[in-house]
């Protein structure tokens, strides 16, 4: 599983930004960009969403590491679909996704 921490911080060095600069251009504070790395807590999809939007790749490229890779349609209409469900319902969803990884084993 991929550090997504670490691999912003990559990110942020490739394009030679500091925290403060990533916070200026996602509009995430500075302190939840220092807390991440200090506490080693994980940033919501959403904060993840911002800063790879701030940082001109997508989703795919973040996670993936690769500039080649580009998410397939389906894939990028279900995290604009994630975006539009309530706390509730993407917890109903995790559910479910366990539910089907129990279900395969």
């Amino acid at each position: 599983m991929i550090d997504v921490v670490k691999r912003i911080n990559e990110l942020l060095e490739q394009k030679g930004w500091s925290n403060y600069e990533l916070s200026k251009q996602t509009n995430i504070s500075t302190n939840t960009i220092y807390d991440w790395n200090k506490s080693g807590a994980t940033p919501s999809l959403s904060s993840i969403m911002k800063v790879c939007e701030a940082l001109g790749i997508t989703p795919g490229q973040f996670f993936c590491g690769t500039e080649r890779y580009e998410l397939l349609p389906n894939e990028e209409r279900v995290l604009r679909e994630w975006f539009s469900l309530s706390d509730l319902e993407k917890e109903t969803l995790r559910k479910m996704i366990e539910t089907f990884q129990i279900l395969k084993r």
